[in-house]
């Protein structure tokens, strides 16, 4: 037998899940697939300490280190690891489990580009799923990492590379491990390209991670459209989103061609100095210039924290929230405009010509080419070239919205012109009361068809009292429109940056 090792025999690494709830669990040990790459790592002493304790040697293709092969689980579907006894829910090798099994719910993997070891929490456990805003979790995972990155454990890795998985995206990234990245890979920190966002301990975000998303934001009392999944989303053809628990703040940051910056302040049950810093600190260490590095959507409750630690705190744009019985009715002389619009659209168009109906997905063609037709009427009426380019950039979030609607939770209305869609609109349950609209389009050859849209969708929401029609993208004209509406609240926005 092999002499033990600080990687297969250490009995002193500390376990973090309380072996009674390990006991009732019905996760670990158990796979979907025959061949697995997630099934337990064995090193040459932990596969002769295994065969001593019963476990077949043919479940070990590799004696000089593998992964176990997998049998059928004989009490139900897929598979189980052989150490694994189904009818007492235990290992039958417990004491001399692998370091693979005695780390988890921590998970070693490389990261996108295998350049970089990563740390993270396998959320497939789902004691780490319920304790990710708490302390303890943390602190263990710092406390592991430093045993990882031990001059002894780094040597004995070094003789087993197999127990670094591939990347995973349910895994949440911790941090990453240095050394044993330089000692794996033979490549010093130094002489690499700046780090990409995992290896500075971001997670990619997925349609996965949704409720923990909505789990965050349900911990704010906001009103900003930004704090929503859909509104966020539709934007993935341009950015890809990351997150990170940091100082017990979900924090939420977006990855373009020029850097990542952050769509939302951290979200905690109150903002810490503490995960701001590091927030910056991870944007400053990634993006070529630390002018990039930006907090975007803070409310207003907020500036006078931030602005109290010394940051830049300037107005970003204005949302705009409405009495729905008001959009609906368009009643007094305040809204004379609109309803002269409403009316002059019925009164050109028989009743028998006009539908507003739900949006189906058959309907995607001709809103695409309704889209591309309204886009070029609004560069007509404003040429300016950065009106153009936002428009350039919308089109993939309407493809989105039009294809993903229903994954979204949007919920879409057309209007059809003698059988023909001429406009459409979606919108999406924000918070209780409220109504977000989300995306209009309408044809602006057709008078009043976009106040007749935004009057009946607004009167398809009957289930809520207000409207949210977002913000107006610090745009002048955009501005004005929403103001004739005569919100009954106006929302500021502020965006942060470090001091020159």
């Amino acid at each position: 037998m092999e002499a033990s090792s600080p990687v297969d025999s250490d009995p002193t690494l500390p376990q973090l899940i309380p072996s009674v709830r390990c006991l009732s669990c019905d996760v670990c040990c158990r796979f979907p697939e025959k061949d697995s790459p997630l099934a337990p790592y064995f090193t040459a002493g932990e596969i002769q300490r295994a065969i001593e304790r019963g476990i077949p040697s043919e479940r070990f293709p590799d004696p000089q280190g593998c992964r176990i092969k997998l049998i059928p689980h004989p009490l139900g579907e897929g598979y189980i690891c052989p150490a694994f006894d189904p009818a007492e829910n235990g290992c039958r090798i417990y004491n001399d489990r692998p370091l693979d099994c005695r780390l988890f719910p921590l998970a070693l993997m490389w990261d996108p580009s295998k350049s970089a070891v990563l740390l993270g929490y396998d959320r497939k456990c789902p004691f780490i799923v319920e304790t990710l805003f708490e302390a303890a979790p943390f602190e263990y995972g710092r406390l592991m990492a430093a045993r990882l990155e031990s001059d002894e454990m780094i040597k004995d890795l070094q003789g087993h590379p197999g127990l670094v998985g591939e990347f995973q995206d349910d895994v949440m990234i911790l941090t990453p491990l240095p050394r044993l990245s330089e000692a794996l890979t033979g490549q010093k920190s130094a002489a690499r390209s700046r780090p990409s966002p995992e290896t500075v301990g971001l997670t990619p975000l997925t349609d996965t991670d949704r409720p923990l998303f909505e789990s965050a934001i349900k911990r704010t009392r906001t009103e900003l459209s930004s704090y929503s999944w859909p509104a966020l989303m539709i934007w993935k053809d341009h950015f890809k989103y990351y997150w990170a628990i940091i100082d017990r703040q979900f924090c939420f940051f977006a990855g373009y061609v020029d850097g990542l910056f952050m769509p939302l302040p951290p979200i905690g049950a109150s903002l810490t100095g503490k995960a701001v810093r590091r927030c910056f600190e991870i944007m400053d260490a990634v993006n070529p210039h630390s002018a990039i590095s930006r907090i975007e959507n803070l409310d207003a409750e907020l500036v006078p924290f931030l602005d109290a630690m010394g940051f830049v705190v300037k107005p970003k744009e204005q949302e705009y929230l409405y009495d729905r019985e008001a959009l609906v009715r368009l009643s007094g002389d305040r809204y004379k405009s609109q309803r002269w619009a409403c009316n002059r659209f019925v009164r050109d168009h028989p009743k028998d010509n006009v539908r507003l109906e739900p949006y189906r997905s058959s309907d995607l063609d001709d809103c695409l080419e309704l889209y591309a037709r309204w886009k070029d009427q609004q560069a007509d009426h404003d040429p300016r070239s950065e009106d153009r380019m936002m428009l350039e950039d919308a089109a993939s979030a309407h493809r989105r919205a039009l294809t993903e609607f229903e994954a979204l939770g949007l919920i879409g209305c057309v209007v059809r012109l003698a059988g023909k869609i001429v406009g459409y609109t979606f919108g999406y349950s924000f918070r209780p009361g409220i109504f977000c609209v989300l995306l209009e389009v309408a044809d602006h050859r057709i008078t009043g068809l976009s106040a007749y849209l935004f009057r009946e969708f607004c009167r398809e929401m009957s289930g809520h009292a207000t409207i949210h029609a977002m913000g107006d993208s610090d745009l002048a004209r955009l501005r004005a429109v929403k103001l004739s509406y005569h919100p009954s609240k106006i929302i500021p926005s502020y965006i942060v940056t470090r001091s020159p």
